[in-house]
C-alpha cells in the first residue's frame, strides 16, 4: 500500500518498513497499552492476539488495536490530527 497518506502529512515510502498502520499506532497508542475501556491492550505471545483476547492476525491485530487507540477527534498523543486521507481503507467517521 505504499503511496498512503496521513493528514499529518505522513506518506508510505516504498522500500521503508513504517506502514500507515505503523504511523497510527504509533500517535495513539497509550504507553501503557491501557485503551478507554480499562484494558491493556498489548500483543500477548501466542497467535498474534491481543491480552484482551482480540486479534489473530496481523491485520486483525493491528485494525483491533486502531479501534481501541483512536480517539473520536482523531487528535494523536502528539496534539496533531491523523487518519488516511489517501490509499487505502478509511478509518471510521467518527
Amino acid at each position: 500500500m505504499a503511496g498512503a497518506r496521513c493528514a499529518c502529512g505522513f506518506k508510505e515510502v516504498a522500500g521503508v518498513d513504517e506502514t500507515i498502520s505503523d504511523h497510527l499506532l504509533a500517535v495513539f497508542t497509550p504507553e501503557d497499552g491501557t485503551g478507554p475501556d480499562g484494558l491493556v491492550h498489548l500483543e500477548g505471545e501466542t497467535d498474534l492476539s491481543c491480552l484482551c483476547g482480540a486479534g489473530g492476525s496481523v491485520a486483525d491485530l493491528d485494525a483491533h488495536f486502531l479501534a481501541v487507540f483512536t480517539p473520536t477527534d482523531h487528535i494523536g498523543r502528539d496534539g496533531q490530527k491523523h487518519y488516511l486521507v489517501s490509499g487505502g481503507p478509511a478509518l471510521d467517521d467518527r
